[in-house]
């Protein structure tokens, strides 16, 4: 087909959903590395140059495809602290464990291949990104200024930075590739498997001990 640039807003963010969307179905049924430019332009209408005129990188597309996994993520997180006028703290935790076991895309992304994402991406597509995904730490602190409020700010903080690094930090230890696996075997290291869930839960409780409940 005959490439015509997009000249409206609207035309962009049409065009790279195709994109996303597509580097998503292929992420889907493959790994990430095997995922390529010319692999999504053949699910999409634009050839390979074409695609370039809006992502320099595979890893471009993936950050957008991991923005969107993160905005769905904090959507879902925003409407049930909107809804609910109190919360405890063993309900806190178990809502925001099943929010991430239903979000296992976004956590590979954002647990495994985050790095090579990051390393290949231009600088203002990165910052986007970041700035973009602020709304995530911002709803969290919303939700424990609601149902924890007597809790101090520094127990608030500090609840807030080790919920992500404890969460995006476990994800690969439960979830290991088939080569891991067969090393592993072969290795003769015994390793169980060990529930994300009930791994999350239990951490995240822990994390939770220093906030306090409203009366």
């Amino acid at each position: 087909m005959n490439f015509q640039r997009a000249r409206t807003e609207e035309q962009i963010t049409r065009r790279q959903k195709e994109i996303i969307d597509a580097c998503d179905t292929l992420y889907g049924n493959s790994s990430f590395n095997s995922v390529t430019i010319k692999a999504i332009s053949e699910l999409t209408s634009f050839t390979r140059p074409s695609i370039y005129n809006y992502y320099k990188t595979k890893e471009e597309i993936f950050l957008d495809l991991m923005q969107r996994e993160y905005m769905d993520w904090y959507a879902d997180v925003a409407a049930k602290f909107h809804v609910c006028n109190t919360m405890g703290k063993e309900e806190f935790c178990h809502f925001l464990t099943d929010s991430l076991v239903r979000r296992e895309k976004m956590l590979r992304l954002l647990s495994i291949h985050l790095t090579a994402i990051e390393n290949n991406c231009r600088t203002e597509k990165l910052s986007a990104f970041k700035k973009n995904s602020a709304v995530v730490f911002d709803i969290l602190s919303q939700g424990i200024d609601k149902f924890f409020s007597a809790t101090p700010e520094k127990a608030k903080k500090t609840f807030r930075s080790e919920f992500f690094i404890y969460v995006f930090g476990i994800y690969p230890f439960t979830h290991l590739s088939k080569k891991q696996k067969t090393a592993m075997k072969e290795a003769h290291v015994i390793f169980n498997t060990i529930s994300f869930r009930r791994l999350c839960f239990h951490g995240i409780y822990l994390l939770a001990a220093n906030l306090v409940e409203n009366n």
